[in-house]
């Protein structure tokens, strides 16, 4: 059985509700094919922010790299500026260098199967766009 650990970071919002269902879909997609999940679960977010003025601790990305992937959901909280969150949270994960939104395809050796995978996603256009380009020149960001 091959098994992943998973860091899961719900953020905030409908981050909360639709992080439970992708872990489920994980999980019965786990079963299906023989794969295990751990999942350490981390509170950061901008509601956070808000009660402690950290997005995340110090070590927190010593912490996200003992995993082998990170799942996160949407970030964004009333009276919390975007840019809290830009620079507080995502530009550090981005600094793990692992595959962020795109290219979505799937592992194959995984699924054992051929798969349409379809991706629902919401892009940071005025915040994080720039930096699409900085971080993967060579490719095209719709």
């Amino acid at each position: 059985m091959t098994s992943y650990r998973i860091a899961v970071l719900p953020g905030d919002g409908i981050g909360k509700e639709v992080v439970p269902e992708g872990m489920r879909v994980l999980e019965a997609a786990g079963r299906r094919f023989d794969i295990k999940f751990r999942w350490d679960t981390f509170s950061w977010s901008c509601e956070t922010y808000k009660r402690t003025g950290r997005m995340m601790p110090e070590d927190g990305i010593d912490q996200l790299r003992k995993n082998d992937a990170i799942f996160l959901g949407a970030v964004g909280f009333p009276g919390v500026p975007d840019h809290i969150s830009l620079w507080g949270l995502l530009i550090p994960i981005r600094r793990l260098q692992l595959p962020w939104n795109r290219p979505s395809r799937p592992y194959w050796r995984a699924l054992r199967c051929e798969l349409p995978i379809w991706e629902a996603r919401r892009q940071l256009r005025n915040l994080a766009r720039p930096l699409q380009k900085r971080f993967n020149p060579n490719f095209l960001y719709a």
